[in-house]
This record gives structure tokens, C-alpha cells and sequence, in this order.
């Protein structure tokens, strides 16, 4: 296991007693809380049905929860809505305002719950995402899915400082394990390397077959990558060659692998990558909805590795943050306050400039419709004024879409 950041354990060890007993409490709630595997088909269903349907996400849960009173601590970011009690109600607070701003699906506050801050202990891995997810699935109850977030385990951003592949994924099958009696869909986001991915995807198989047989139900997974300023995710790759190379290990793995997205990060570095998508018709067999535009390119063919007729498909999606531009050798742990916030996308400048450009059907020879995305959200400082906006305009848009068809 690796070495916890300095002081992490003493640090979280006050919280420990605290912890156990809210879980004790809260015993007989999550003994009652259960997945809405109907309505997830539901959504999946609609979703497939049309390019033009989507499902809209929440926005950061963490920077919400700075604005809203809980303390900012440098050492372990949003989790400290978790570990103190006194937080929860806020938390709660956060997650009803984003549903009540038109969210179809809210996520768990487990991004921070990990080794790189000094959760070091997988059964308390396991606890504190446990009450992540209690919280998610008791405020969702009917009304919104529940994304279980499975964070780096390291640091984000830092496809340098990633896990070896087994413990990467041993310490995945902690947070897996705790957040699946709550969860509708697993999230693994802010992913910085495709080997991470597949930590994950490796993780999640891992643990289905240790299962007893009907012990769980089998989520399916979302995997998000971050991205440079050009477009291709942090460490390097091409999203072009990731894609059909992670479709490829969830189809062996046996991993229901329903979608690919793009978070934390410029939004305009999202549009580049969609861009690259758009115009490698190679994976577009693999997307429910593939570009209306596209061209031959030179990519990983799954056509040998996957011998079905009907090739595995996924959506795509993307929830951009509106941090300034995060440095590349940026740490948790060696910043000082939190990263500045950009002035420029207010919730009309970020559907106008990007969201409606990336869902759009049509064409306007920039990036209006560069690959019908499926799943729209936000990350950190993307709130629910933001939500709310789109929520209005992809309802707006989807009502025009039906109408023009049917005239």
C-alpha cells in the first residue's frame, strides 16, 4: 500500500469513533436503501432511443459544499463532508439542489476518499463511501440516479503518480464494494491515463467474480477522462485510440461499460477531443450516436478482438469544469487554497459556447454537433444556476427536434 501523505493518519483519526456511530445510527435507513434499476433501464432506454434525448448530470459537489459553509481543508478536500457529521445536512442540502434544478443524476461524494489523502484502511474505505452513498441514495429516493464516484486513487491529473496495476486494483475494490448497495452506476472520473482506466474496469470484474452469486447486482460503468489543453488525455493518448482500447478490456473483462466521458478540465479542450472523435469514423460503429460528419483515420480495429456481430456500443459525454488552467504537476497537497475560478462561463455563456455545440444536430462547420454527447453535467464550479440553465435548453431543444420531425 502506498505511503499515506504526511500527518493523514493522525489527522483522520479523530473522526474514526464519530464515524462508526453515525454508521450504527444510520443502520436501519441503508439497510432499506436500494438501487432504481427501473428507472436506470428507463433512462438507458430513452437514451438509445434518439439522439436528441439526454441525460443531464450534476455539477462539482465539492466546490457547492465550500460555497455553502463547509471548510475547504488542503488535506482532504470534499471529504470532510463525510467525516464530520455536522456537514451531512449540508451535503444533503447540495445534492436536493441540483435535483431540484433539473439533475437526472447525482453523484456521490467519494471522489475524495482515497490513499493519496491517508485513507489508508480499505474497511474504512469501505465505511466513509458507504455513507457517501447512503446520503446520495436517501436524497435521490425516486426521483435521480446515483453515480458512485471512484476518484484517482493518487492524485488527479497526475498520470505520473498512478498505482502499480494490482494495487491499483486491490484499492479499487474498496470504494467498489462500499458504494454498491447504494449506487445505480459506477463513475469513475477524472481518469488521467487509459492504465488507470483499466485499474478500474480490472477492479470492478475483480470483484463481481469474488461475489457470491446474486450477492450484488452488476452496475454498469462510466469512465471519465481529464484532458490536456489539446485534447487528449493528460498522459498522452489519443482519445481516438483510447476508446476502442477500453471497450476492448470491459468486453473481456465482462464489465457493462455504457459510456466515455470528458470531465474536469477546459471545456474547450473537451470540444478538441469530441473534434477527434467526430472525425475517426473507425469507432463511430461503437457509439449509439455517432457524428453526423466524419472521415476514415488509423485506429486500434476491435473488429478481430470482439467476434460479435453486434459490437458493444456506449455513449459519450462530457461535464466541463471552470477552473483556470490546472498546472501539470499540480498536487492536493502542495496547494495552498483553492484553484481560481474563471469569469467567462456563466450557465448561458457555458450552453451557448459549448454545451449546445457539443449535443447539437447541426452543423456549423466549427463544432455544432461534433458528436451528439448523450450525458451533460458539470464539475467543479459548475453549480445548479448552471444545471438549471441547461436543464431549461435541452428540454427546449429536444421539444423542437420532436416537432421538426414530426412535420
Amino acid at each position: 500500500m502506498m505511503k499515506a501523505r504526511k500527518g493523514g493518519i493522525a489527522f483522520l483519526t479523530s473522526y474514526v469513533s464519530k464515524t462508526r456511530t453515525y454508521m450504527q445510527q444510520t443502520s436501519a435507513q441503508m439497510s432499506t436503501a436500494a438501487p432504481n434499476n427501473g428507472l436506470l433501464r428507463k433512462h438507458l432506454d430513452r437514451l438509445q432511443s434518439s439522439p436528441n434525448q439526454t441525460l443531464l448530470l450534476d455539477g462539482g459537489t465539492g466546490e457547492e459544499l465550500f460555497l455553502r459553509g463547509v471548510k475547504d481543508d488542503r488535506k482532504i478536500w470534499s471529504a470532510t463532508a463525510i467525516l464530520n457529521e455536522e456537514y451531512h445536512g449540508i451535503l444533503e442540502e447540495v445534492h436536493k439542489s441540483f435535483i431540484d434544478a433539473g439533475s437526472q443524476a447525482i453523484t456521490t461524494n467519494s471522489y475524495g476518499i482515497t490513499p493519496g489523502v491517508g485513507f489508508t484502511n480499505g474497511d474504512e474505505v469501505k465505511r466513509l463511501v458507504g455513507i457517501s452513498g447512503e446520503i446520495a441514495r436517501r436524497t435521490a429516493t425516486d426521483e435521480a440516479l446515483v453515480l458512485g464516484s471512484l476518484g484517482p486513487q493518487v492524485e488527479s491529473y497526475r498520470p505520473d503518480l498512478i498505482m502499480k496495476h494490482d494495487e491499483g486494483v486491490k484499492t479499487y475494490q474498496y470504494p467498489i464494494e462500499g458504494l454498491c448497495p447504494f449506487v445505480d452506476i459506477y463513475l469513475a472520473e477524472t481518469m488521467s491515463v487509459l492504465e488507470e482506466a483499466f485499474q478500474v474496469v480490472d477492479a470492478l470484474s475483480t470483484f463481481y467474480q469474488t461475489q457470491n452469486q446474486g450477492e450484488h447486482a452488476k452496475h454498469p460503468l462510466l469512465i471519465s477522462f481529464t484532458l490536456r489543453s489539446d485534447g487528449k488525455v493528460r498522459s498522452g493518448e489519443s482519445v481516438s485510440e483510447v476508446i476502442p482500447l477500453l471497450i476492448q478490456r470491459a468486453y473481456e473483462k465482462k464489465v457493462e461499460l455504457i459510456g466515455v466521458l470528458f470531465n474536469c478540465c477546459e471545456p474547450e479542450a473537451i470540444t478538441k477531443a469530441l473534434q477527434e472523435i467526430r472525425s475517426c469514423s473507425d469507432i463511430h460503429h461503437h457509439l449509439y450516436h455517432p457524428p453526423l460528419l466524419s472521415k476514415r483515420c488509423t485506429t486500434t480495429s476491435l473488429s478481430e478482438q470482439i467476434p460479435t456481430s453486434q459490437p458493444p456500443k456506449i455513449f459519450l459525454g462530457a461535464y466541463a469544469n471552470r477552473l483556470t488552467p490546472v498546472h501539470e504537476e499540480w498536487t492536493l497537497e502542495s496547494s495552498d487554497e483553492a484553484q481560481a475560478m474563471r469569469e467567462d462561463l456563466l450557465p448561458d455563456e457555458y450552453w451557448k459556447e459549448f454545451v449546445d455545440r457539443w449535443h447539437g444536430n447541426k452543423d456549423d462547420g466549427v463544432a455544432a454537433g461534433i458528436s451528439n454527447i448523450s450525458l451533460i453535467g458539470g464539475c467543479c464550479g459548475i453549480g445548479p444556476s448552471h444545471i438549471s440553465f441547461l436543464s431549461s435548453k435541452l428540454n427546449n431543444s429536444n421539444n423542437n427536434n420532436n416537432n421538426n420531425k414530426m412535420e
